[in-house]
């Protein structure tokens, strides 16, 4: 993509979209100094009311083109995965740099529009896949960018969790986005992509599908140009650790708890073992809006988190048509 025109003035005014579980969370780690929060929207009154006196946010939206015209930078968009495209969209039309929350739509095609968009407009627009932006990442690309690892073969990651079924929670319900794949399923293919590159294409994949019609658990193979295979493993219906391998003729590379990781560890073939640490959890948010405005001063961090989140949602894409899985 191209390098965002420069002058363009640095974001500072959040408006947040939303009042769940994740806005909380953004609020209550939001480095807020350096960060003004001046504005939410909800839908909903009585949550809107209580979420903005909370977090003493001055003004407080019941309808999107009002808050989309209030004096703000970038709209954070944590709502439900079924109306990220419909947000987004609006607040690019408006002007407004965009942090979404991830899964940021649900198509393939709905991605390239908006990051056409985005950048037609001279806005950034970015999914907020946390290992995107986690300082500890970067450093980990670099270390492969100098060969550390040697020539890479394989990347393994798993994730899953155990959650009780019931079709009308949002992990379980269609009409929510739901799934196991929009939910860890995008950092599990993320982080997959972030180490093997963005010629990564879908080999296989195999799904168990909840009695609700979304996908309960899933593997999954990849392989890029250079041969690397590429296996993910996601589950809403067992424990799977929360894990980055990544093997070279080298060694290999072990990232535990991911996507919020701040420490790694590489393991040569020579018994050598050395510990990268960078990054604090709780900076996540911070991060991520910090790297909205690198985008506005200077040219694409590498890897283009935008071209990976299109590619990742592509994946997606072929990897439901493979379950023929079809949503509307």
């Amino acid at each position: 993509m191209a390098k965002m025109k420069e002058g363009l003035r640095m974001i500072k005014k959040i408006g947040v979209v939303g009042t769940g579980t994740i806005a909380h969370e953004f609020m209550t780690q939001l480095n807020r100094e350096r960060y003004e929060v001046v504005a939410v929207f909800n839908l909903n009154p009585v949550s809107l009311e209580k979420f903005s006196k909370e977090y003493s946010i001055p003004n407080a939206f019941t309808k999107y083109d009002e808050f989309l015209i209030a004096d703000i930078d970038l709209v954070y968009i944590a709502s439900p995965n079924q109306t990220h495209y419909s947000y987004v969209k609006q607040a690019l039309e408006a002007g407004k740099h965009c942090l979404c929350e991830k899964v940021m739509v649900l198509k393939g095609n709905e991605s390239q529009e908006l990051f056409a968009l985005a950048e037609s407009k001279g806005l950034v627009l970015l999914e907020a896949v946390s290992l995107f932006y986690m300082p500890l990442y970067q450093e980990l690309h670099a270390c492969l960018s100098q060969n550390k690892l040697g020539k890479l073969s394989v990347v393994n990651v798993t994730f899953g969790s155990c959650k009780e079924y019931d079709e009308a929670n949002r992990f379980f319900s269609p009409a929510k986005g739901g799934g196991a794949l929009f939910d860890i399923g995008t950092y599990a293919l993320s982080a997959a992509l972030y180490f093997m590159g963005d010629t990564t294409q879908l080999r296989a994949s195999n799904v168990v599908m909840a009695p609700s019609g979304v996908d309960e658990k899933s593997a999954t193979l990849l392989e890029n140009d250079d041969q690397v295979l590429g296996s993910v493993m996601i589950s809403f219906r067992g424990k799977l650790p929360k894990q980055i391998f990544v093997s070279g003729d080298l060694g290999y590379l072990v990232v535990e708890d991911f996507p919020r990781a701040t420490s790694a560890k590489i393991y040569y073939n020579n018994g050598e073992i050395e510990q990268i640490s960078s990054g604090e959890a709780e900076d996540v948010f911070t991060y991520e809006l910090d790297m909205v405005n690198r985008y506005l001063s200077e040219s694409s961090p590498l890897p283009d988190l935008r071209e990976l989140t299109q590619r990742v949602i592509s994946i997606m894409d072929d990897m439901r048509e493979e379950w023929q899985w079809r949503i509307d």
